[in-house]
C-alpha cells in the first residue's frame, strides 16, 4: 500500500519538476516577447513619424510650387507687357 502512495506522489513530484521547467520557459518566452513588442512598437512609431515628415515636406513642396508658378506669371505678365510698351514707342 506505501508503494502505491510512494509511486503517486513521485508521479507528483515530476508532475510538479516538469511544470516548473515549462513555467521558467514560458516566463523567459513571455519576457522575449515583451521586449520584440516594445521593438516593433518603436519601429511603427518611428515608420508613422517618418510618413509624417514626408507629408510636411510634400506640403511645402507644393507651396513651394504654387509660390514658384505665381513669380512665374508674374514674370511672364511684366515682360509681355514691356514688350508691348517697347512695340508702341518704336512704331
Amino acid at each position: 500500500m506505501v508503494d502505491h502512495l510512494n509511486g503517486g506522489v513521485a508521479q507528483a513530484y515530476v508532475n510538479q519538476k516538469k511544470l516548473d521547467t515549462e513555467t521558467k520557459i514560458l516566463q523567459a518566452n513571455a519576457a522575449h516577447f515583451s521586449k520584440q513588442t516594445v521593438q516593433w512598437m518603436k519601429l511603427v512609431d518611428d515608420f508613422n513619424t517618418a510618413l509624417k515628415e514626408l507629408g510636411d515636406v510634400e506640403n511645402w513642396a507644393r507651396s513651394i510650387e504654387t509660390d514658384m508658378r505665381t513669380i512665374s506669371s508674374a514674370l511672364e505678365y511684366a515682360y509681355r507687357k514691356i514688350l508691348i510698351s517697347a512695340l508702341v514707342n518704336d512704331s
